[in-house]
């Protein structure tokens, strides 16, 4: 087996926010294109960059690890605000920072009033002072919380301008593109209390895997949530997409959701999010899926199989139920999560939030899913030793290990 497989980089630059003694507070977060070049040059539409930040985000890097447990700032317009995938950006994770070409009408207002009933915060992007945005944005100034705005397109005498003139709304003001001590010191003076600029830190940027599903899967997937296939069928679904498995797993524990038990199955994974957030989330894995196919990596061709050989053993024991199923597929779906994380087990297992049972059946080899995960490896390896101990123990025989091992063979070349 070759480990030598290669996954695309994907990049997210952030942009620390400040107070007033210096402590970060948040981040902004923005698109990057490579690890060289600070700054976003690309046809895509503001939509599409926006949905390409949430999916490296939530997916690929972890909220937390994104914004050190601080908060977020992302941009949005009028169009991410009116689109579904709006409600898989965590509330308690970001703030929506509106930008200054967002088109203002009483639909938008309706949208924000009620994200705003939920629990979002609102930022005004790149505010100038002048009569014509004063009057633009004049029925947003009692919906915002934050003011952002721009040294470098404003006077400081401006920028002074905007905090008296907008003190009597509960609007606190941020100056970005601040370049100096003395920059820093007069907005400090002025009642500006949260700073963005090169005085404090240029954007860094953070790189990551990316774990590209196959753009069809995700469609048919979708299709299937809207036709209204029943849950089982949704499940074994993903049972056939083991990229779009463990993407969900790293979503579900990147983003905002809290357990008190780890996750033992997919079922409790789509449980736990909910159809309704499950379409959004297949909608924004879409726009990081450049469609190849991702079977072509042979670790994941690698994982497909195996997982397929351990359901197809399991039918010959007399553990097999759907509960136990579900169990033995998580197990062999995460046993190289090792490799596709870059880094141990027991921290790749412990990041995704995994049942402790089935981390010992992965790291330890204990139980059902231990035994049949360390035949699947027996069996990969050809070590007949092996594979006679662990036959006898699970009590089977040859002849059921040659039909698992051929109709896992027939369900790999159908895929």
């Amino acid at each position: 087996m070759d480990n030598n497989y290669v996954m695309d980089d994907v990049y997210i630059g952030r942009q620390p926010v400040l107070d007033i003694d210096n402590n970060i507070v948040a981040y902004e977060i923005l698109y990057r294109q490579n690890k060289i070049f600070n700054y976003c040059d690309t046809d895509l539409d503001r939509f599409e960059i926006t949905a390409k930040v949430l999916s490296i985000a939530l997916n690929n890097i972890g909220v937390n690890k994104l914004i050190d447990n601080k908060r977020g700032l992302i941009n949005v317009d009028e169009s991410l605000l009116n689109h579904s995938i709006i409600n898989n950006i965590p509330k308690e994770k970001f703030y929506l920072e509106l930008l200054e070409s967002t088109k203002i009408t009483d639909t938008l207002i309706t949208k924000i009033d009620e994200l705003i009933a939920e629990g979002y915060i609102f930022i005004l992007d790149d505010f100038t002072f002048n009569k014509e945005n004063f009057e633009k944005y004049k029925i947003l100034f009692p919906r915002i919380k934050y003011i952002k705005a721009d040294l470098q397109t404003n006077s400081m005498a401006n920028m002074e301008l905007i905090v008296k003139s907008l003190s009597k709304f509960d609007i606190r003001f941020l100056a970005e593109k601040v370049e100096t001590k003395e920059e820093f010191e007069k907005l400090k003076s002025i009642g500006y209390e949260l700073f963005q600029g090169y005085y404090f830190s240029k954007p860094d940027i953070i790189a990551t895997k990316k774990l590209d599903p196959s753009k069809i899967e995700i469609v048919n997937i979708l299709g299937m949530i809207y036709n209204g296939s029943d849950l089982a069928t949704i499940i074994k679904r993903f049972e056939k997409h083991p990229i779009i498995s463990i993407n969900l797993l790293k979503f579900l524990n990147s983003a905002y959701f809290s357990f008190k038990n780890g996750i033992n199955s997919i079922r409790q994974a789509i449980t736990l999010l909910g159809i309704s957030k499950l379409k959004n989330w297949l909608i924004l894995l879409l726009y990081i899926s450049d469609g190849n196919n991702p079977y072509e990596n042979p670790l994941f061709a690698m994982i497909k199989n195996r997982s397929d050989f351990m359901l197809e053993i399991l039918k010959y024991t007399k553990f097999d139920n759907e509960q136990t199923r579900e169990e033995i597929y998580l197990t062999g779906l995460l046993s190289k999560i090792d490799l596709i994380l870059n880094t141990t087990l027991e921290n790749a297992l412990n990041e995704l939030h995994i049942d402790k049972t089935i981390q010992k059946a992965i790291i330890d080899k204990v139980g059902l899913a231990g035994d049949i995960l360390s035949l699947a490896e027996a069996n990969e390896n050809n070590d007949i030793e092996s594979i006679d101990k662990l036959l006898e123990k699970l009590s089977l025989s040859l002849k059921d290990l040659t039909n698992a091992n051929l109709k896992s063979y027939l369900l790999e070349i159908k895929k």
